[in-house]
């Protein structure tokens, strides 16, 4: 990207198995302004944390001009691009599953759906100077404990991780409007039935097979996502699709049928009708602009 990292602190697990937890932190900082097209896609729950600076940035293909400080919060899979930047600090922290599950830890902070696994409304969270020195103070006190391991190493970090997890979903809470708890329930199945969505969509194309999986009818998804702003389930789930064929499609050297193939298509003609009639261009057509262009 056109960051450069002037720090990187990696968590160790002691007596670690073959897939230990992974935990990192960054920090990055630009000198001088800077145009680029470059773009990050990540294997991991990853978190930008922009202290101070200006730039255009993308996440998948929803655009943001930032001004100040602010976080990004990007999934799995998710693509951040950075299409021109002045930034003159910032940190960047990584994380997996096996170090802090988002999807056990959602009740409690809310993640699922509103700052992580949001494919439909991506997260980020602008900061005032009162908000930056919170975060702040949080960032310094992870680079303490990873500089300096002490007893419960793994405990102190997950608590920091937390901490800013909370933090910045309070400051989320704060940009959306009051909700009666008619409206809460309605963002509750929402955001269950967008997190099912998200983990199946590989495999399940069909609303039918959601519903039963949150034990409501097709109806009751329809009507709650209908009240919380969002199109129709199954534009949600095509959504879905047609975004991750998209990034394969810009991001990979896969073929259109192994894409479709990944994504649940036994027929690639299928697929590519499928791709064609919500992104108004063929999956070739989609690679070839795509290439020209960047």
């Amino acid at each position: 990207m056109a960051f450069a990292t002037n720090q990187h602190f990696v968590y160790h697990e002691p007596l670690a198995g073959p897939n230990p937890p992974f935990f990192e932190l960054k920090a990055i900082e630009v000198a001088t302004s800077c145009s680029t097209n470059t773009s990050h896609r990540s294997d991991h729950y990853t978190i930008f944390f922009m202290e101070e600076g200006t730039g255009d940035y993308w996440v998948d293909f929803n655009s943001f001009q930032i001004d100040g400080a602010g976080i990004f919060f990007l999934s799995p899979g998710q693509v951040l691009t950075v299409e021109a930047e002045s930034m003159k600090k910032g940190y960047e922290i990584n994380f997996d599953r096996e170090f802090y599950c988002v999807e056990t830890h959602g009740k409690e902070i809310a993640c699922n759906g509103v700052l992580f696994n949001n494919m439909h409304r991506a997260t980020f969270i602008p900061l005032d100077s009162a908000d930056l020195d919170i975060f702040q103070h949080l960032i310094k006190q992870m680079v303490q404990e990873l500089r300096s391991p002490g007893q419960a190493h793994r405990d102190m970090l997950d608590a920091y991780l937390r901490m800013f997890l909370i933090e910045a979903l309070r400051r989320n809470d704060k940009k959306a409007s009051p909700k009666t708890d008619e409206r809460d329930d309605a963002n509750r199945l929402v955001g269950e039935f967008i997190a099912l969505v998200d983990k199946h969509f590989r495999k399940v194309h069909s609303i039918a097979d959601y519903a039963e999986m949150l034990h409501v009818s097709p109806k009751s998804i329809a009507k709650r996502l209908n009240a919380t702003g969002y199109k129709t389930p199954t534009e949600i789930i095509r959504d879905r699709i047609v975004l991750e064929a998209k990034r394969d499609l810009r991001f990979t050297q896969k073929s259109v049928k192994e894409i479709a193939f990944d994504l649940g298509f036994e027929d690639p003609a299928y697929f590519t009708r499928y791709f064609k009639k919500s992104a108004q261009e063929s999956p070739l057509a989609y690679r070839a602009a795509y290439l020209e262009n960047g």
